[in-house]
């Protein structure tokens, strides 16, 4: 076997110890710098057709499309709160309370939900290529469906499957981009998503009140669908399929490996591979990357399979403690967001702000600042702070390290659950800015929660990475419905004050929860570890 560096020698050594029995590395555990140089992980391979290959222009291209096309679901999920003045003179004159307005919001982030339980295992299955098309499809549908219902009814209806569509934003835009880049540089380009996500999103709904004035608001979802029809035009040819099998040892996950018996993986998987010396693409035993495989609808045979076991397993990394926490965060901080996301518009065009209504969505302002600040923290900052922390540990990354940003955005929502409360029950004694502070500064509170969870377990658990985004972003859509839904009914019987002090409570809560993950993480990691395996056993691809 030839040496190219420190871990092959680690190979090695789990090779030597396979009579001995050793203790096998937590999963997650990997070797990430070498002296000066960084080891890409997962190693990519010399075919031109590997989406790690992709050059660089291409990946920000691909990242751009997947964030509007994301922008443009969340905005007509989210934004609908600056239009919610329009409706509700209509609808009380049918007869709905508040209560069914609101659901126009609730009901929706919901389905989002449900499209990620039916949409990841889907795109497991036939490929990620065809289910993110269909999504876009879906999405131009329910937005004209949305903009010319005729009832209450219809519009729910309309925007519920609109959640369907919106959902694949959550878990597999980060899918995507996750298997187009390397461990190293995850944290910040699933920041870069992010973080242009909620800067289109919040221009979008920023002028989501001023568009309902001048011409309506089912011209608000017309031009929703019309720039959803664009995106889906540039995505036919340039958004290939990013799904690729690759080994446990791809990951560097050789102890995995050599407890499943996998040795012929192995010496076949490719070598390590630093960022100064990248493999030669091999045009001999591959076929070259063109137009017509990038725009292949199906480049992989369908696995039914695999679809299968990430339904499966999803009920079953659910269990883990540390995937539970992260779920529930998650859940509780989106909710939260959705609360008062629903809520806002009442405070500002009451009394004593009385904003008219067309000016209502103008709080959204803040989200823009929101992922100036988050990208460079939370992004750059994550990927650069597990590069110092592997240095300092002999070159082995440590997924727990992903969470060490995650008490900035903790903190910041605690207050700012705080003070929207306290703002919505005195806006007497309150600026306008203080809404519109809290409301970006919990938003910042999201998106923190959700990166640090979605970095931490993609990378504890490498060869689960459907399950795990499915269970953040499934299973957390049904913890922010139980959130917020009942929020209008809860500042009713306890006020902004006392209902929102739950909300930060509840958030501080689960945000002190994070430090005894973070202390017994990898002993967590090794007891789940097996479990995490168990369907390993047929196909060493890290597909499943």
């Amino acid at each position: 076997m030839e040496k190219q560096g420190a871990t092959v020698s680690r190979y090695e050594v789990a090779l030597d110890e396979i009579d001995g029995v050793p203790r096998p590395a937590a999963m997650g555990t990997v070797t990430i710098a070498e002296d000066e140089d960084i080891l890409l992980v997962p190693s990519p391979s010399a075919d031109p057709r590997d989406p790690l290959n992709l050059s660089r222009t291409r990946k920000i291209i691909f990242v751009v499309l997947l964030s509007i096309f994301s922008s443009l679901g969340l905005s007509l999920v989210s934004g609908f709160g600056g239009l919610l003045a329009f409706y509700i003179p209509q609808y009380a004159a049918a007869g709905k309370g508040y209560g069914d307005i609101s659901a126009l919001m609730t009901f929706p982030s919901m389905f989002m939900g449900v499209g990620n339980l039916i949409g990841v295992p889907l795109a497991m299955a036939v490929g990620r290529r065809p289910v993110y098309l269909a999504a876009n499809v879906i999405l131009i549908a329910a937005a004209i469906l949305a903009a010319y219902s005729k009832s209450y009814e219809w519009h729910l209806a309309a925007r519920m499957v609109l959640g369907l569509a919106a959902g694949q934003s959550e878990a597999l835009v980060p899918m995507m981009i996750q298997e187009v880049h390397f461990l190293h540089e995850r944290s910040t380009f699933l920041m870069v998503q992010s973080a242009g996500q909620t800067i289109v999103s919040a221009i979008y709904c920023l002028f989501a009140s001023p568009i309902a004035g001048a011409i309506g608001p089912s011209n608000w979802y017309n031009l929703g669908s019309g720039l959803s029809a664009i995106i889906f035009i540039l995505s036919v040819f340039l958004v290939p399929e990013s799904k690729y099998d690759r080994s446990l040892i791809a990951y560097g996950q050789v102890s995995e490996a050599v407890a499943l018996g996998k040795l012929d993986d192995i010496e076949d998987a490719p070598r390590p591979v630093t960022m100064s010396h990248r493999p030669a693409m091999d045009l001999v035993k591959y076929k070259p990357r063109t137009l017509r495989s990038d725009m292949t609808l199906f480049a992989n045979p369908p696995d039914w399979m695999e679809g299968w076991y990430t339904i499966k397993n999803t009920f079953e990394v659910m269990l883990f403690p540390n995937v539970f926490w992260a779920f529930c965060l998650n859940g509780l901080t989106l909710g939260i967001n959705i609360a008062i996301g629903t809520t806002y518009s009442s405070i500002v065009t009451a009394p004593p702000y009385n904003w008219a209504n067309k000016y209502a969505s103008y709080v959204n302002t803040g989200q823009i600042v929101t992922a100036l600040v988050a990208l460079p923290l939370l992004g750059n900052g994550s990927d650069w702070l597990i590069k110092r922390r592997a240095r300092r540990n002999n070159g082995v990354h440590e997924p727990e390290n992903r969470l060490l940003m995650l008490w900035i955005p903790v903190v910041i929502g605690i207050i700012s659950c705080v003070l929207y409360g306290e703002a919505g029950a005195h806006p007497e004694r309150f600026h306008w800015f203080a809404i519109v502070f809290a409301f970006a500064g919990y938003y910042f509170c999201f998106v923190g929660a959700n990166i640090a969870a979605i970095t931490y377990l993609l990378d504890a658990y490498p060869a689960r990475a459907a399950p795990m985004l499915v269970v953040i972003c499934a299973f957390r859509g049904f913890v922010s419905f139980g959130t917020s839904y009942g929020v209008t009914k809860f500042i009713a019987t306890a006020g902004y004050d006392g209902s929102f002090g739950a909300y930060a409570g509840m958030t501080a809560f689960f945000g002190v929860l994070g430090i005894p993950v973070f202390l017994w993480g990898k002993c967590i990691r090794r007891f789940t570890g097996k479990w995490a395996q168990k369907e390993m056993t047929g196909k060493p691809s890290m597909a499943r």
